[in-house]
């Protein structure tokens, strides 16, 4: 796992047994909660403006899964690479479990959808429930994508598309489609800026609009079921 994902998600030690000790059970705390991840770089206004969409549309005890990484081509960077396949590593939430939440839901927008689709085959695969994985604007490998959705400890995996705003990313693609999106995804960020969502950058805009279409989408998860 990356290190700059530590204050969230967490690399934890591999102990290691002599042949003639007894296997050591580790537990892990029960999640619950709603965290969500924005896009690479995980900063922007748009991902506070998300977060209290979500929180006025019902949705309670919602949390920033990072503040930052600080560096968003490194993002880009394991999003085309490492992060769209499963991952082994121990992917562990270090804050926001101490809560009466009755529900465990992950949500993440590009690049963090990937962390949250790490975040929940890594808890389910630990016998731990996700009430829902919602995956925005996700580049996540076809194999990945249908393990998660056939895990039984996964209760819903929502798949949210901007293939209508001329996203060239979605769910389930390629490595060859994301490797010849990438000059399309350069040029809506340049053409998007702070203010315009373009295609992948949809729900970036620091706007009215933006802050409209971030609302729509809180409600939207709402009536999916999440609380």
């Amino acid at each position: 796992m990356p290190l700059p994902l530590a204050p969230v998600a967490v690399v934890t030690a591999v102990m290691t047994l002599r042949s003639d000790t007894k296997p050591v059970k580790v537990y892990i705390k029960k999640p619950r909660g709603t965290l969500y991840w924005g896009g690479a770089g995980l900063n922007g206004p748009y991902i506070t403006d998300q977060i209290q969409a979500l929180l006025n549309a019902g949705i309670q005890h919602v949390y920033r899964g990072v503040n930052t990484t600080g560096n968003e081509k490194t993002d880009a960077l394991w999003t085309a690479t490492t992060l769209r396949y499963e991952d082994t590593d121990e992917w562990t939430i270090s804050r926001g479990l101490d809560n009466p939440s009755g529900q465990f839901n992950l949500i993440g927008y590009s690049y963090g959808s990937l962390l949250a689709a790490q975040t929940a085959n890594f808890y389910a695969n630990n016998g731990h429930v996700v009430d829902h994985l919602v995956l925005i604007a996700c580049p996540i490998d076809s194999r990945f994508l249908n393990s998660l959705i056939m895990n039984k400890n996964i209760k819903s995996v929502i798949k949210i598309n901007l293939t209508d705003a001329d996203d060239p990313l979605y769910a389930g693609m390629s490595e060859t489609e994301l490797v010849t999106s990438a000059k399309i995804l350069m040029d809506q960020d340049a053409a998007s800026g702070t203010t315009k969502g373009i295609g992948h950058f949809y729900f970036r805009p620091d706007s009215p609009e933006g802050k409209e279409r971030r609302t729509r989408l809180a409600k939207y998860l709402y009536d999916q079921g999440l609380r």
